[in-house]
């Protein structure tokens, strides 16, 4: 069932559970020692997961996935390069940096399917120069439109001043009240301090190449266990998806005035994905890329906001 999300209940993160020393895999049955305050510890053997309750080790978790790694140590630094370099305003930043440590681990992530009913009210600015925007609030194509609607606007204005025959009409304020309706599977990083792994608000993985988790098919890199469990997952789904509806808000209306965010958690699964972390300063700063080994998509990261020389 469900989860309703209350907006004026206080989020409260769990305690860990519980940890006995040692106990057996309940799948392969061979010995495991985990470390305190881990709520789900991988076997050594053959990565099954087993996860923590109050009473100690429960029943293995069934609904528990991985993703294949796709890059090599040379394709996951072209790929970060590439993501460094982008923007009209950066100009080799990759070729300016200097490389830091490149590692590739399995972190397992909590996928929660989360839904999102979002009532807001707002302005928006009608008529000449409305358009403009866009350029903050719209997707690649409308900040184009935007930018493209904001220089005739400056025109006709420059216009204006020169021959006083020409007019140019005043934007028209426009009240605006919507509901916003989201369905996202929001990635939580299931290892607490591992706050750079969490991807950046709106990232997902490529669901669709998931398989069952096999250890043999990791290729010997560390897998992760994890401290975070899934009740805690769902209250940090439902904090992202706050942050996702008040986003899309945006791009509806030039002033935000107000909005009341409702999203539901649903029972989601556990996957194991490959990630690799890039370390590099750039001009004396320390900064990190964070890659997703399946897809080569950039999850999260650094980088700076002006690079021209």
């Amino acid at each position: 069932m469900g989860q309703p999300y209350n907006p004026s209940a206080p989020v409260q993160a769990a305690a860990p559970p519980p940890m006995p020393q040692n106990f057996k895999c309940n799948s392969c049955g061979g010995p495991m020692k985990p470390s305190a305050g881990l709520a789900l510890v991988v076997c050594e053997y053959c990565g099954a997961v087993t996860t923590m309750g109050a009473g100690g080790a429960a029943e293995v978790f069934q609904k528990h996935f991985m993703l294949n790694n796709k890059m090599t140590n040379e394709t996951a630094m072209e790929s970060g390069g590439k993501w460094l370099n982008k923007g009209i305003f950066r100009r080799k930043v990759a070729e300016r940096s200097e490389l830091g440590a490149v590692t590739l681990k399995y972190v397992p992530y909590w996928v929660v399917p989360t839904s999102v009913v979002a009532d807001f009210q707002g302005t928006k600015n009608a008529g000449a120069g409305a358009g403009a925007g866009m350029m903050m609030h719209g997707d690649g194509k409308q900040k184009a439109a935007g930018a493209a609607l904001f220089a005739l606007t400056m025109a006709a204005a420059a216009a204006g001043g020169q021959n006083r025959n020409v007019q140019v009409s005043q934007p028209q304020v426009v009240r605006v009240r919507d509901r916003i309706q989201l369905q996202r599977n929001i990635p939580v990083v299931a290892v607490r301090g591992y706050s750079q792994y969490q991807p950046e608000d709106g990232f997902t993985f490529e669901l669709q190449n998931k398989s069952n988790f096999d250890k043999r098919q990791t290729g010997g890199v560390d897998v992760q266990s994890g401290d975070v469990s899934e009740a805690e997952a769902k209250a940090q789904a439902a904090a992202l998806a706050h942050k996702f509806a008040e986003r899309e808000a945006k791009k509806r209306v030039d002033n935000l005035e107000s909005i009341q965010v409702y999203p539901t958690t649903y029972d989601g699964e556990l996957l194991h994905a490959p990630v690799w972390f890039m370390e590099y300063a750039h001009k004396g700063k320390q900064m990190f890329i964070l890659i997703d080994g399946g897809s080569g998509q950039v999850m999260n990261g650094e980088r700076p906001a002006f690079a021209l020389w």
